[in-house]
């Protein structure tokens, strides 16, 4: 079930796992950062760290890092003002992909790079199927947490019941389709042809090699090298895209 600080730990793995791509001290953008906890991360390792994402995001409360806030269409930099765009599970909820990855476009630099995390199959299959043990686990602790007599009791099983309730529904993750849809939408083909689609060149595309579910099954109890040795089992959580823009004229 939800853990902040363990959902932190798997964004810094997920740094680990791209900051080869990235160019040393190069200026980044972090196109939907959340909480900041990436963007931090990159700054302590010497990038120089832009993070954006939008007002109303559920994790604007809870920043750890300077964060500006996005209107959903324009990205408040200059033309041609970063190195990198980096995004980590963030495309799939974009309404409109063509209109942000045409303003990531805009923003990156001559000679700069594209670097995304994106939700895998496996990703989507595993969260799937954990749902329902997922469920069926807060209810029992609803229960228990009901037996307690706490004072918090009631407002804490009604957190349990919620988090019952979402585990159990095949609730679509993304900004379309459904939960079932998403197992074709979040193939690495289709990734690759909404970058090409819309002004990008694939360089490299590869598994993230860390497996973790939505209903973050077993949480902490799994360090970060167990669960890099079930990916190559089960499947990444992620794919990994680098890519570069194609400039209008070569479009054409």
């Amino acid at each position: 079930m939800f853990d902040i600080e363990f959902l932190r730990r798997i964004r810094i793995a997920e740094i680990d796992s791209v900051v080869a791509d990235l160019p040393a001290g190069g200026r980044v953008l972090e196109f939907g950062a959340g909480d900041g906890t990436q963007a931090m991360d990159l700054s302590r390792r010497g990038f120089d760290v832009i993070g954006i994402d939008l007002a109303r995001s559920a994790h604007a409360g809870h920043r750890v890092f300077p964060v500006l806030d996005y209107d959903g269409s324009h990205i408040p930099l200059p033309d041609s003002s970063v190195d990198v765009v980096f995004s980590s599970n963030v495309l799939e909820h974009v309404e409109d992909l063509p209109g942000a990855l045409a303003e990531m476009r805009r923003v990156t630099r001559d000679g700069g790079l594209g670097v995304h995390l994106v939700p895998s199959v496996a990703w989507r299959g595993w969260t799937l199927a954990t749902g329902p043990p997922t469920s069926l686990a807060a209810v029992g602790f609803m229960l228990a947490t009901l037996a307690s007599g706490r004072p918090t009791a009631v407002s804490d099983a009604l957190r349990y019941g919620r988090v019952a309730i979402t585990a159990a529904l095949p609730i679509a993750h993304g900004a379309s389709g459904n939960a079932f849809s998403e197992l074709f939408r979040y193939r690495s083909s289709r990734w690759r042809r909404d970058f090409e689609s819309h002004g990008f060149e694939v360089l490299r595309s590869r598994r993230s090699g860390l497996f973790h579910t939505g209903h973050m099954l077993l949480g902490p109890r799994l360090s970060m090298a167990r669960r890099a040795d079930l990916a190559a089992r089960f499947g990444s959580a992620a794919d990994v895209f680098v890519v570069r823009p194609v400039r209008t004229s070569r479009i054409e």
